[in-house]
């Protein structure tokens, strides 16, 4: 590490400034704060081979990852980086930290509110975020910003630093449509920036880099009240575990459309476990012969509305069906689905059959 020398009397401790606890560390990637804890590391043992690569491998993170980390830092004015010939790092400088507020001057921009507001109110959003027990409403597409907007927005000192993540992620320079969108997302969401950052990280890890992709993923967790990363990590692993209960069922070896996806949505929201809903892909695949989602949703939706939770929920739910609709009492037969039992049929009597039999048997036979 170039121009970095530290000295210390017990290098078994590694001192991490209180500034940094303090000031940057509370609305820092907990990802970012790692990378930070780890260079000081790396001083206690300036001996020890250093790199991208070691640090990604340390933290079992990837290369990426932790040169958004080290942008992050480096914006954050935490630590200053060096740079070589070839667009590579040559060396990292520990700044010494003090409290960023004394520092930081008013956001260049400052859009005027749709109503008047006291002098003192603090900026936050052009327009009002609804309380979080209302529903939220649905938004299609984004303002149309000016160019001026936009600019203004890009030199705040307190968002500019996202622009520079989003390129990392999307691994190319920004057009003025993603950096619109980081705009509509900072200041008409209200997305904080830990959560602008994992919803980008999230579409990059599914292969989706388009600024259309993007906007409806944040749309979708806005509409649904996700207004964190915690939240935003919960409806992941409920989708992902509700996606391998459907794949198990219907057999599908692939990703879902577009529409399969609306319906995945729609079911890990009503909170059911893996279970249930494998249970009620089988079934409709059992009635329809083909993976019928359609099928499966209603079957989903009448669970949800009858409270069930668990599979014994469903056997109390089809019993009680059964009891009404005069099934599984004793002496009944269940209806073979074949063409034959589609007409009406009798019931023969001992006698019926004797006469049948007579008749059966004084019928001559062709040979």
């Amino acid at each position: 590490m170039d121009g970095i020398s530290v000295y210390s009397e017990d290098t078994r401790t590694t001192l991490v400034p209180n500034e940094f606890i303090d000031y940057y560390m509370p609305r820092a990637n907990g990802a970012f704060v790692k990378v930070y804890l780890y260079l000081l590391r790396c001083l206690t043992a300036p001996e020890a081979g250093f790199g991208i690569s070691v640090i990604a491998d340390a933290l079992e993170e990837t290369e990426k990852d932790i040169l958004r980390a080290l942008r992050y830092w480096e914006k954050e004015g935490v630590l200053s980086l060096t740079w070589g010939e070839e667009n590579e790092i040559r060396g990292i400088k520990l700044n010494r930290l003090t409290n960023p507020s004394a520092a930081i001057s008013a956001p260049a921009f400052a859009p005027v509110p749709l109503a008047p507001v006291a002098a003192t109110a603090p900026y936050t959003s052009q327009r009002s975020v609804p309380p979080a027990t209302e529903k939220k409403e649905t938004v299609t597409k984004l303002p149309d910003y000016s160019p001026a907007e936009l600019d203004a927005f890009a030199s705040r000192q307190d968002t500019n630093w996202l622009l520079h993540a989003a390129e990392s992620y999307l691994e190319r320079m920004l057009k003025p449509a993603d950096v619109q969108l980081l705009f509509f997302l900072h200041d008409e969401l209200a997305f904080p920036n830990d959560l602008i950052l994992h919803l980008y990280e999230y579409c990059v890890s599914r292969g989706k880099k388009t600024t259309s992709y993007i906007q409806k993923v944040a749309i979708s967790w806005h509409e649904d009240g996700i207004d964190s990363v915690e939240k935003a990590e919960e409806r992941s692993l409920q989708f992902d575990s509700c996606f391998t209960a459907v794949n198990r069922a219907f057999a599908l070896n692939r990703a879902p459309g577009i529409s399969e996806r609306r319906f995945l949505n729609r079911w890990s929201t009503f909170g059911f476990s893996s279970e249930l809903i494998e249970e009620a892909c089988s079934r409709a695949l059992l009635s329809t012969s083909h993976p019928d989602f359609k099928y499966a949703d209603k079957i989903l939706e009448r669970w949800h509305e009858s409270n069930v939770h668990t599979i014994s929920d469903v056997k109390k739910l089809d019993d009680a069906h059964n009891a009404k609709s005069g099934r599984g009492q004793a002496g009944d037969k269940p209806a073979s689905g074949n063409r034959f039992n589609a007409f009406p049929q009798r019931d023969y009597s001992d006698s019926d059959l004797a006469e049948l039999e007579k008749v059966l048997l004084s019928t001559p036979t062709s040979h």
